[in-house]
């Protein structure tokens, strides 16, 4: 573990010079093997006479998850003949569905993303699910759908580890399992030290797949998705094709920003990554903001939460001040109705209810989430702050809610509960 302090993201800002020297020989080895792997992929499964092993089957979330939902899985050579089927928990005939294949080339090794979508689901049902490749059984997956009550999810702050992801696996593997009533899994931004490092990502990949199970996964897209392997600003390519996140309607800018619904909330996910996009993707902000307003208004949901990763301050400010492109959605959020919204990237944990950049306590709720990996920074507290945990703080969140109440409660790994809030529908009289 390195502490360092926040300042503009490069390489020198998250790693110390021999940290430095093992990530690029890591790169080095990961773009060798992977060339390797491309080459000779055909010929060992030709001599083996096996089929490629798909693996990290997850679902991710759908816009209705009552009715709807997503399946991917990976293989690192192309699937024969792949066939996926579903059928309700207890029913004999199974139904299929089409699969979908994404190929993409990350550090040089070569990833083939599968999807079925699905569709016609029974609200709070089990769904039982199976993969067939080359004629043969290639793997069972199941889950509930979303039965349009009561919610618990779990939040993860930023995961990014400097060079594995055991850190990560701990803080998600000890939150899933003391917290299986889960349904939900969201990711606030930054999975991932290097965005275009296939080590981080199969590192990331391969400790959510040991905990995440059947709950949907909603990932947030952070400025460190938006790195290249040599530390560029770039395309976010490879977190758009690992996840295939609800649409927005866009026609350039499909799923770097989206909304969903589970149980009595619902999620309105935010592209907070200005300056590193800004030479890639023309007008996606201001997009942003137009459906932003809209997608806000025609939500029926009793509760409505909002999932930045970068957060109100700037913390590599000095002094520290308002970030300046969040402050620009903190209005259109606030005029129309969220209740709580949840930020990263500093990797600390502080808590705020405000309203028009003041203290307020029937204003909204404003979590910064804090930190579930390796990297730990000097974080300052701000005036804004009610509550402001010390640095290298390890931690994840809850997210409860009914059609009248919402709660949020801060963990540390192994469960001590830290913080909490809640917050109440003016319908409801009692306890």
């Amino acid at each position: 573990m390195v502490s360092a302090v926040l300042r503009r993201p490069t390489l020198t800002a998250f790693f110390s010079e021999m940290n430095r020297r093992a990530f690029l020989a890591m790169g080095m080895r990961s773009i060798v093997g992977g060339a390797l792997a491309a080459i000779f992929a055909p010929l060992r499964q030709a001599f083996a006479g096996t089929s490629p092993r798909p693996r990290y089957f997850r679902r991710i979330v759908t816009r209705d998850n009552r009715s709807t939902a997503l399946i991917e899985w990976q293989s690192d050579e192309s699937l024969t003949s792949p066939k996926f089927f579903w059928r309700e928990a207890g029913n004999k005939t199974e139904l299929p569905a089409d699969v979908d294949v994404k190929y993409f080339a990350l550090d040089g090794h070569p990833m083939f993303v599968y999807r079925a979508a699905l569709s016609g689901l029974t609200a709070g049902k089990v769904i039982e699910c199976r993969l067939e490749a080359s004629g043969r059984n290639a793997g069972t997956f199941s889950f509930r759908t979303d039965g349009g009550g009561t919610l618990q999810a779990l939040i993860f702050p930023d995961s990014q580890c400097q060079t594995d992801y055991d850190t990560w696996a701990r803080v998600s593997g000890e939150a899933s399992a003391r917290h299986p009533d889960a349904a939900l899994w969201v990711n606030m931004g930054d999975l991932v030290d290097n965005g275009g490092s296939f080590s981080h990502w199969d590192g990331w990949q391969a400790a959510a797949d040991a905990s995440l199970g059947g709950r949907a996964f909603a990932p947030v897209m952070g400025n460190h998705e938006c790195y290249s392997i040599d530390w560029e600003y770039c395309r976010p390519d490879a977190f758009l094709s690992l996840f295939g996140a609800p649409e927005n309607g866009s026609v350039n800018y499909s799923r770097y920003y989206y909304s969903f619904d589970y149980g009595p909330v619902h999620f309105t996910v935010l592209n907070t990554q200005q300056e590193e996009l800004a030479a890639f993707a023309p007008g996606l902000f201001e997009e942003q903001a137009a459906w932003l307003a809209r997608d806000l208004k025609e939500t029926k949901k009793p509760w409505r939460v909002a999932l930045l990763h970068r957060d109100l301050i700037d913390y590599d400010a000095e002094p520290l001040t308002r970030d300046p492109f969040v402050e620009t959605l903190v209005p259109v959020l606030e005029a129309n109705g969220v209740d709580a919204v949840l930020t990263a990237h500093a990797h600390a944990y502080h808590r705020r209810r405000l309203r028009n950049w003041k203290r307020d306590q029937n204003g909204v709720l404003y979590i910064m989430t804090g930190n579930a990996g390796n990297c730990f920074y000097e974080v300052e507290p701000h005036e804004i702050d009610e509550i402001a945990f010390p640095d290298n703080f390890l931690n994840y969140l809850t997210l409860e809610a009914n059609e009248t109440r919402l709660t949020f409660r801060c963990f540390l790994p192994n469960g001590i509960l830290k913080d909490f809030a809640t917050l109440r529908k003016q319908a409801e009289t009692s306890e």
